[in-house]
C-alpha cells in the first residue's frame, strides 16, 4: 500500500508542484527580508541628516562620531567627572 502511493504522486506530479511552491515561497521569503533590509539601511542615514553615530565609549548610549573626533579628550575628562 505505501509503495503504491508514493507512485501515483509521482505521476500525478504532485512532488513537483509541491518542491515549485516551496521554492516560490522561498523566493518571496528572501525578497522581503532584502527589502526590508534597504529600507533599514536608508531610513538609519536619513535620522541624524547623514551625521555618524557611535556607541559612547564608557556608557550606555550612542554620540556622534565627528563630535567625538574633534575633541575625544574633553569626552573622556567629562565622563571622569560625573
Amino acid at each position: 500500500m505505501g509503495g503504491s502511493e508514493s507512485k501515483s504522486r509521482e505521476e500525478n506530479g504532485e512532488d513537483e508542484e509541491l518542491s515549485g511552491a516551496a521554492m516560490a515561497a522561498g523566493a518571496i521569503a528572501g525578497l522581503a527580508i532584502l527589502a526590508m533590509g534597504v529600507v533599514s539601511l536608508m531610513g538609519d542615514s536619513s535620522k541624524s541628516g547623514g551625521r555618524r553615530t557611535m556607541k559612547a565609549p564608557g556608557r550606555d548610549m550612542r554620540i556622534f562620531r565627528d563630535d567625538f573626533e574633534k575633541d575625544s579628550a574633553s569626552y573622556f575628562r567629562n565622563l571622569r567627572k560625573k
